[in-house]
């Protein structure tokens, strides 16, 4: 659970326990701020962390015999040396790494990703046309530099109403993909056999049976995977997802649509870590191509050109 909604939420019951076990009222917030600081993992850990912390009170106000002092003398000898650590910390500034981007990531899976790098994870939901659950944004934004610990606001998306029903299943589909060359937990339906072009150039064909394990994807999935993590120009720090249907352009970038294309409809995926303004270069373009079963039989990929 996290830390900081737990405090919100049970700081004043707490302050009612402690003074139910015997701690004057002057000093109950001394009793209950030392046992949130002590138990700051476990609360982390816990999807019920009152026992835990009552427990901890507990302990912490009945082993005091003389309840006109506070608990700070217990722990006077520990602070003391905290404190000559602390103020050597102090005089440095505190390490800070840019937050990664959470693009292609379910609210859940970015929980997981940040909390393995040590930060506090607060999962909010925002109205917006894409998927339940897809993470659209983050505070701070992806990119900035973050110190370690710190606690990160994660939005998801939820449903924000009819103006998003012509555009949601292309948009499902796209970030399916992505989900697939980003994290390679599941794969989308690809047919037996599957038409590959890289930059204009045709590889051997490639088996859409277990796609997300397979040897022969992995270094697609990579191209992708490594250019929505690219720090991007946007207000979010997370490059611009634009889905579109129909029949690609004769030529994306300078390379020509693939002769085997002909005038075929495709899903058209641009994964853009432009500027708004920044009208040079190219996003990363990729286009799904599906047959007559409406499963993916071809995929054609357009490399990101930087602006500069």
């Amino acid at each position: 659970m996290n830390v900081d909604e737990y405090v919100a939420a049970r700081y004043g019951r707490l302050l009612e326990r402690a003074v139910e076990l015997g701690a004057p009222e002057g000093q109950a917030a001394e009793y209950v701020d030392l046992v949130l600081q002590e138990q700051r993992k476990a609360i982390r850990r816990a999807d019920d962390p009152d026992p835990v912390v009552l427990d901890a009170l507990e302990r912490a106000v009945l082993r005091i015999p003389d309840h006109q002092r506070g608990p700070w003398p217990f722990v006077a000898v520990g602070l003391a040396g905290i404190a000559v650590a602390v103020g050597v910390v102090l005089t440095q500034e505190p390490e800070r790494e840019p937050l990664p981007s959470l693009f292609g990531l379910t609210g859940d899976r970015a929980r997981a990703f940040l909390e393995d790098d040590g930060y506090e994870v607060l999962l909010r939901e925002r109205r917006a046309c894409e998927p339940m659950g897809t993470v659209v944004d983050s505070d701070p934004r992806a990119g900035d530099p973050v110190p370690s610990g710190a606690t990160v606001s994660v939005f998801t998306a939820v449903p924000a109403g009819s103006q998003c029903e012509a555009d949601y299943r292309n948009r499902e589909d796209a970030w399916e993909f992505l989900s697939f060359a980003i994290s390679g937990s599941s794969s989308p339906d690809f047919a037996r056999t599957v038409t590959v072009v890289i930059d204009g150039v045709e590889g051997e064909p490639r088996s859409g049976v277990g796609a997300e394990t397979s040897p022969r994807w992995e270094a697609l999935r990579a191209m992708v995977a490594e250019q929505s993590a690219v720090p991007a120009a946007t207000l979010t720090g997370q490059p611009v997802l634009a889905v579109t249907e129909g029949v690609p352009p004769v030529r994306t970038c300078g390379l020509g649509r693939p002769p085997g294309a002909a005038d075929r409809t495709a899903l058209r995926l641009e994964v853009d870590a432009r500027g708004p303004d920044e009208a040079r270069g190219c996003p990363l373009t990729v286009d799904l191509y599906r047959d007559s079963e409406d499963v993916i039989d071809a995929v054609v990929i357009y490399s990101a050109v930087p602006p500069d």
